[in-house]
């Protein structure tokens, strides 16, 4: 029987982000090869997983508790009965091939002390999921957790992962826009009124921004292993061009400027944050077709079936065996052990922001699905509203709760 912690505190709990932006000036390049590395990547802080979640709804009737987090967890072995009992409740869920998931998780459990709850990572993973381990979304995300390469190699796991030139694109692209979307949301208010009061709140802003800039390139630097120098070259080109933008706004502010040169810096930098935008999207939407076309060829040479149905009916057989011929992202066991340490990552992110220990996995599911990258720009004041993190942060626990109570 799996031990249970949860908290009767009431969550009040807002999240809020903006998909900021970034320049055009460092996003050229060579184009660096596919790279399969065979060895684990150096062990970094990783910044947000960039999945895109389904979307997640909770009942009306119910308030989200927190899961509070164990101390000093301890493996736990979890009775065939209580497994299915899981699977059961999953079912109602509409989870493909939910026993199968709860044993991956189970066995983990079994194997290794977890950050929190066996049944709080059923909660993320059908979130992620669903149970369709071998999904690959537009942002790169792959397997039963939903992670993307720069994710999985900054947990330094082994194994290998498939990296194109369409997804390190991509992800610099997505990464380095930011800076300039906060740009953006600092100036653009001041085309509308530019008080003294309205400047005083931009000072403020613009600080936070240049503080900020830096935020999310761990998951570049994560990807260095896997890159070319020109791919570390166009990043600090771009981290360059991005402080000189804020640094520029900064100027603007103090002394001032009339609306037409306002204009004409958020005209700039609004066609350099479009120009990012685009190639992040073109990058990830590339990439997803590769690696979804590699898997089908796989699947088709080894099982003889059409993918589709071996995805449908196989997927933990599938998922196995693509985790060593293509990508370990698709190993159901590989996927739970990255589970496990993204959310420890994740946690202590949460608790570096001071959120309080009823909270804990409150935060720790946001910053999963939504990034400390945006977190940090949401407490600062350069971000608006994250409506899927925020319906995600609630809804996992209630999840949760759900699956503790079936265990009870």
């Amino acid at each position: 029987m799996m031990r249970k912690n949860i908290g009767r505190k009431r969550l009040a709990v807002a999240l809020a982000t903006v998909i900021v932006a970034s320049g055009a000036a460092f996003v050229g390049g060579q184009r660096p090869p596919v790279v399969q590395p065979s060895a684990a990547a150096p062990t970094i802080v990783a910044a947000a997983i960039l999945a895109v979640a389904p979307a997640t709804t909770a009942a009306a009737v119910e308030r989200p508790p927190a899961v509070v987090v164990n101390e000093g967890p301890l493996p736990v072995r979890i009775a065939a009965a209580d497994r299915g009992r899981l699977a059961a409740e999953m079912s109602r869920w509409k989870t493909r091939h939910p026993r199968k998931l709860v044993d991956v998780i189970a066995e983990l459990a079994e194997k290794q002390p977890l950050p929190l709850p066996a049944t709080f990572l059923l909660s993320i993973a059908w979130s992620e999921t669903r149970g369709k381990i071998l999904a690959v979304s537009p942002a790169g995300a792959a397997g039963l957790a939903q992670a993307t390469p720069a994710a999985y190699l900054s947990e330094g796991l082994r194994g290998k992962i498939f990296v194109t030139n369409g997804y390190l694109m991509g992800t610099r692209a997505y990464i380095m826009k930011k800076p300039l979307g906060d740009a953006l949301t600092i100036a653009e208010p001041l085309l509308k009124r530019n008080t003294p009061e309205a400047r005083q709140r931009a000072r403020k802003l613009v600080r936070e921004a240049i503080r900020l800039r830096q935020e999310g390139m761990e998951e570049l630097e994560a990807l260095r292993p896997v890159a070319n120098e020109t791919f570390v070259r166009r990043i600090a080109e771009g981290d360059a061009h991005n402080l000189a933008t804020l640094r520029e706004l900064e100027r603007l502010i103090e002394r001032g400027a009339p609306r037409a040169e306002m204009k004409r810096f958020d005209a700039r930098v609004q066609r350099d944050y479009t120009f990012l935008r685009n190639l992040q999207r073109v990058g990830w939407a590339r990439y997803q077709r590769e690696l979804t076309s590699r898997r089908d060829a796989l699947l088709r040479v080894r099982f003889g079936q059409n993918p589709a149905m071996v995805i449908q009916t196989r997927p933990y057989e599938a998922g196995e065996y693509l985790g060593k011929a293509l990508d370990a992202r698709f190993s159901p066991t590989l996927m739970a052990e990255f589970l496990a340490a993204h959310l420890a990552t994740k946690q202590r992110q949460a608790r570096d922001l001071g959120i309080a220990e009823e909270s804990l996995p409150a935060w720790t599911a946001a910053l999963y699905n939504g990034g400390s990258v945006n977190v940090k720009r949401m407490r600062a004041g350069l971000i608006g509203s994250l409506r899927e993190t925020q319906k995600y942060m609630q809804a996992v626990p209630l999840r949760t709760a759900r699956l503790e109570r079936v265990l009870g």
